[in-house]
């Protein structure tokens, strides 16, 4: 990782407290610190879980991690999954094939199959590459809250015990949460009746294809195959199938000799065989989740707050999210930088509680279909596997739809949150409270024109204000300026401006730093059609939630909207202060090629650096071809 800014972290008081140091106690953690925030995270292990429960990292979840400079490192630690193949029993019914239905609209189009343990590790690095380092065997035993604060009291391994005071306690322990039942909340669900058995596996002379996944479905159970790295797979295997023993024992582990045996029966022959077992496991299944979010000063995140079954690979990826949409609002809080903090505190539960139930329930409902030994329901299940499943396949509707719930590009906050907004009889197809697209742009360079994207724009911990021009006139660009000003003059955060400008035909002039192309002909269409800034709504403007979400959007000509919203919401600048917040300014003095690419890495812990030479998830950077390119 690029050299990063240190965060110093108390070892008395602080203002955030986080118990747990799982994966999303360390996004967490990583947060606050992009926004410079007083806190502690504690664990009860003494070190880290070498076993490997989570397997996916979904594309949306590898956006965010893009805003630390961190989601290309991560990448090769792991196997980009490119589909998966569906039998039924023991007969193939269809691949669904990820690779083919991938969005355009991101760096990162695929998800990543890589061990929980190797995430944790990547996270951990993260951490120590910012000074902070998680303080182990330590467990909390107590937490009181007051009006000002919680007090939680922490015992180590030796016994001692000591008080701990902060501003707000998160609970990112798991499943097993002491926070969560310490504020009583309430962790309501079942356990599914059916045993699993997983094993973390090396396949040796397989003749399977290393990029792709395998699920078989019989009236014996469910048999998994997923890839994590290289040779290394997991084996999941669930019902009938995974009793073992004399009389269908389910208490013990089972052996790697049982798993081979499973393997040779429910994949074809070259499919290799099992060497080397990293982790063997039995264990069943819960969906549950808590009735809220919040109580007052504590919080829950990630297992603490749902639990679900790993159908579709979102419980981690939910869980991490849950922690960059509390990180960044608790940062602005702890500033002073909102008109009513519990208000805005609420919002961490108005946003993240329907999508965790979103994921409890369709999770729940995909496990049951796959699982079931209802003998009503199976012959249902294998008529929709062997006909209805290859039809859809083909199908353009469904692929879009199965890949923006798999990448969770689909998660929107604009029919639940009080903190985002879309200008009146605007139409375009993103609003407030939806994920920002990362589109395609232009920038300047000592190379000349290079390809960025807006998501690349949007990094590290501020919030962001794309101002979009319609054609290149003077009185167009005078507006913006107008504008950008009128937004800085009613907030005391800090904002980054960006200019983008539609491309002409005609002129060939210089773009200045901060200033951004939407591409001549296709591009343009896209990029501009993407937001709705058509003819109709340019010039535009995008407000971007420093988690990269769109806090709110319109034409240029609403921007007294634009101007009440934040009013309403956060702090204004200090009557008495003349200096202005801390923002990129569009024009400079020196408007050097080298200035685009500077001020994106600016406070964002390098998050900028890994975008000049335009990495994803799939190899280098391909911009389309722009063959009449000309700059304003």
């Amino acid at each position: 990782m690029a050299d990063t800014p240190t965060v110093k972290i108390p070892t008395t008081d602080c203002d955030v407290l986080i118990v747990g140091s799982g994966p999303v106690g360390m996004a967490l953690a990583l947060e606050l610190a992009l926004h410079r925030v007083s806190f502690r995270i504690i664990d009860k292990l003494h070190a880290p879980s070498h076993t490997s429960r989570a397997l996916i990292i979904q594309p949306r979840t590898l956006e965010l991690f893009s805003r630390y400079g961190a989601a290309e490192e991560l990448i090769p630690r792991g196997r980009i999954l490119q589909g998966m193949a569906i039998c039924l029993d023991g007969k193939p019914a269809g691949v669904i094939p990820l690779n083919e239905f991938k969005s355009a609209e991101t760096r990162f189009p695929l998800p990543l199959n890589i061990s929980q343990a190797e995430t944790e590790r990547f996270l951990l690095e993260a951490l120590s590459s910012r000074g902070i380092a998680i303080e182990r065997s330590l467990t909390a035993t107590r937490i009181v809250q007051d009006d000002n604060g919680v007090t939680t009291t922490l015992e180590s391994h030796d016994g001692r015990k000591k008080d701990v005071r902060s501003k707000y306690v998160i609970g990112c322990d798991g499943a097993r949460s002491f926070v969560r039942p310490a504020v009583d909340m309430d962790f309501k669900g079942s356990t599914y009746s059916q045993p699993f058995l997983l094993c973390d596996v090396h396949i040796r002379n397989s003749l399977r294809r290393q990029d792709q996944g395998l699920l078989q479905l019989s009236r014996e159970g469910m048999f998994a195959i997923f890839p994590i790295r290289q040779d290394l797979f997991r084996v999941v295997v669930s019902g009938l199938a995974a009793e073992f023993g004399p009389q269908g024992d389910t208490s013990s582990v089972p052996t790697l000799e049982h798993f081979q045996s499973l393997y040779d029966k429910f994949t074809p022959p070259g499919s290799g065989t099992l060497e080397d077992p990293v982790w063997i496991s039995r264990f069943r299944l819960h969906v549950r989740g808590v009735d809220k979010y919040r109580v007052r000063r504590v919080f829950v995140a990630g297992d603490a707050a749902h639990i679900s079954s790993p159908v579709g690979g979102k419980g981690m990826n939910t869980g991490i999210q849950d922690a960059i949409n509390l990180g960044w609002k608790l940062a602005l809080v702890l500033q002073g930088q909102v008109k009513d903090a519990d208000a805005f505190l609420d919002t961490y539960h108005t946003e993240r509680y329907p999508v965790g139930q979103e994921l409890l329930q369709s999770t729940d409902r995909m496990f049951t279909f796959m699982t079931s030994t209802n003998p009503f329901f199976i012959p249902i299940r294998n008529f929709a596997v062997r006909y209805i499943l290859p039809w859809l396949i083909t199908t353009d509707w469904w692929n879009k739809g199965i890949y923006r719930f798999l990448s969770m590009f689909g998660v929107t906050y604009r029919k639940t949150s009080a903190i985002v907004g879309t200008a009146t009889g605007f139409k375009g197809p993103v609003r407030g409270g939806d994920r920002l697209p990362d589109v395609k742009l232009l920038s300047s360079s000592s190379r000349g024109l290079q390809p960025t994207t807006m998501q690349a724009l949007c990094v590290g911990g501020s919030h962001h204000l794309l101002l979009f021009s319609g054609s290149q006139s003077t009185k167009q660009t005078n507006e913006l300026e107008y504008a950008r000003d009128e937004v800085l003059r009613v907030v005391a955060f800090e904002m980054k401006i960006h200019f983008i400008h539609r491309q002409s035909t005609q002129d060939r002039t210089a773009i200045f730093n901060q200033e951004y192309l939407c591409p001549a002909g296709v591009a343009e269409e896209i990029a501009m059609k993407q937001f709705g800034f058509c003819e109709e709504f340019l010039p535009g403007y995008i407000l971007v939630r420093p988690d990269g979400y769109v806090a709110h959007i319109g034409p240029l000509a609403a921007l007294d909207e634009l101007l009440l919203f934040l009013r309403a919401h956060f702090g204004a600048p200090a009557e008495d202060d003349d200096s202005t917040p801390e923002h990129d300014s569009t024009f400079e003095e020196d408007s050097t090629s080298e200035l685009c690419l500077t001020t994106q890495q600016d406070s964002t812990f390098g998050a900028g650096s890994s975008f000049e030479h335009g990495s994803t998830a799939e190899g280098n950077f391909t911009p389309v071809s722009f063959s009449s390119l000309t700059t304003s």
